[in-house]
């Protein structure tokens, strides 16, 4: 930081906890936990030392501040830096590593299921966070993709999911991934199997059926039993053989990725670490890179994400103030649907999202693309409000950064001048001393042009050995005149450490 804070902004600090400095652009402009709150964008080209540069000190100073957090990885290094930036700011014991190597588990499912709070267990929420969690493997699917009928396969499916999570809950008050896989595959697919004495003994889904009835229920809970039972043993046999192959293949193709190796293993157990941990200070790095375990570590870091999110968004800011952050380098992998919903409220839940990824591009491919892939990422991106860009050579990033600082009025000079043929020839004999008869011309005129045209964002240093380990990046917030440059924007230089 710059100097130190004066006695009237120290009062201020105390009084408003949002306003503590995290780190000073400029000597004149700070960075506070309120601005960190309200998200934060880096993008940079690779090389461009985004991960080095502005990176390295967000994560300093939300670490020196304090925070708890998530953070996914996409690159197989990404421990060793957080073990680094952990182990620099003191906070080593609080970071938790959750990976193969590590003993530490987390069921999602049961935890929704069984967790404090008013909400807890409803079948609906647990079916939407299965099917958010879903969508990262559905997005990286072939599918059918536009199918007119695809509206009534996803109702289906959801139904589906609906009825065996509700058995579940009636039966045991828990649901897994593995229990949900035997519920389908051994339900009823006609009226002669339901009387057939061998079925009853080898289903898993009459067991837990049987299970459900003979327990003691409320009349809300019993209710729901009768269209439990009634989907199982009426609805579900009565479809046709195609219909019903397609909704069960649907589904078990959809959780088929969960129900087996790692992911089983790391999901589909007893819950040892949850999201909560990080309201209390600790910092749950999910290593799993994603360079490295591909698919898998995707679904496991995004799994973790939508988990967190909703776990954060519930908490009492009153009972748990300390803020925390979501960390997601390389962050397209890592981006679904949900997060434009969480970007808006998660600044009352202290929550300070951190992106970095290459370019603007990358976050409309994730999102499906299209019309639809822009209209999420400019959502998406928009509440982000601070906004840090590297060196990048992608134009249409450079164009978009160029557009969100804006034009402004600028006036531009132009001058001309005219020689008549006479005077040519006796410029060409030497005789140029001789009166001209040209004439010359000069104006002004006034043009709204782009502050930062695009073409400076390709010509930021990015840091390593021929610049001395300088990084150049251009800083926005939105709503902000910096005092150290009259603008919106400010140009900034962050130091690598080697």
């Amino acid at each position: 930081m710059f100097g130190s804070a004066s006695r009237r902004q120290r009062r201020m600090q105390q009084q408003d906890p949002l306003a503590v400095p995290l780190l000073h652009w400029s000597r004149e402009d700070a960075w506070t936990v309120r601005d960190a709150l309200e998200g934060t964008l880096v993008l940079g080209a690779t090389g461009s030392g985004k991960s080095s540069g502005s990176g390295r000190a967000i994560a300093h100073a939300m670490l020196n501040a304090g925070f708890g957090g998530l953070v996914l990885t996409a690159k197989s290094d990404e421990r060793t830096v957080w073990e680094r930036y952990c182990h620099k700011t003191g906070r080593s014991d609080d970071l938790v590593v959750f990976g193969r190597d590590t003993p530490h588990r987390f069921n999602f499912l049961d935890h929704e299921a069984t967790r404090p709070g008013s909400g807890a267990g409803l079948t609906e929420n647990i079916v939407a966070l299965l099917a958010t969690v879903l969508e990262v493997a559905e997005r990286n699917s072939t599918g059918s993709g536009g199918r007119e009928d695809d509206g009534y396969w996803k109702r289906a499916n959801r139904q589906l999911c609906r009825n065996v999570v509700d058995l579940l809950l009636l039966a045991k008050g828990r649901v897994t991934v593995p229990d949900m896989y035997r519920v389908v595959v051994s339900a009823p697919t006609s009226a002669n199997q339901i009387a057939s004495d061998e079925w009853k003994r080898q289903s898993a889904c009459f067991r837990w059926l049987s299970e459900a009835d003979a327990r003691h229920m409320t009349p809300q809970q019993r209710s729901d039993f009768a269209i439990v039972a009634d989907y199982w043993l009426l609805e579900f046999p009565a479809l046709s053989d195609k219909t019903r192959s397609v909704i069960v293949s649907t589904f078990t193709s959809m959780v088929d990725v969960l129900n087996r190796g790692i992911l089983r293993e790391l999901f589909c157990g007893e819950t040892t670490l949850a999201p909560e941990a990080t309201e209390t200070g600790k910092i749950i790095l999910v290593d799993l890179p994603v360079k490295e375990f591909a698919e898998v570590g995707q679904f496991a870091q995004v799994l973790w994400k939508h988990a967190f999110q909703r776990s954060i968004e519930r908490r009492s800011v009153s009972d748990s103030p300390r803020a925390v952050f979501l960390w997601a380098d390389e962050a397209q992998h890592f981006v679904t649907s949900y997060d434009m919903q969480f970007q808006t409220t998660c600044r009352a839940a202290r929550v300070a999202t951190v992106l970095l990824s290459q370019n603007y591009s990358n976050f409309i491919a994730a999102l499906g693309g299209g019309e639809s892939g822009r209209a999420e990422t400019d959502s998406l991106l928009a509440n982000l409000n601070t906004k840090v860009m590297h060196a990048n050579g992608d134009p249409v990033t450079n164009e978009w950064a160029a557009g969100l600082i804006g034009r402004s009025r600028q006036f531009m000079a132009s001058g001309n001048s005219s020689y008549s043929a006479e005077d040519e020839a006796n410029a060409a004999i030497g005789m140029g001393w001789l009166p001209r008869s040209g004439s010359s011309t000069a104006g002004f005129s006034e043009v709204f042009e782009y502050e930062v045209q695009p073409r400076e964002f390709t010509r930021l240093r990015t840091g390593g050995p021929a610049n001395g380990g300088l990084v150049d990046a251009i800083v926005f917030q939105n709503g902000r005149v910096f005092k150290a440059s009259g603008r919106n924007w400010l140009p900034v230089t962050f130091r690598q450490q080697f």
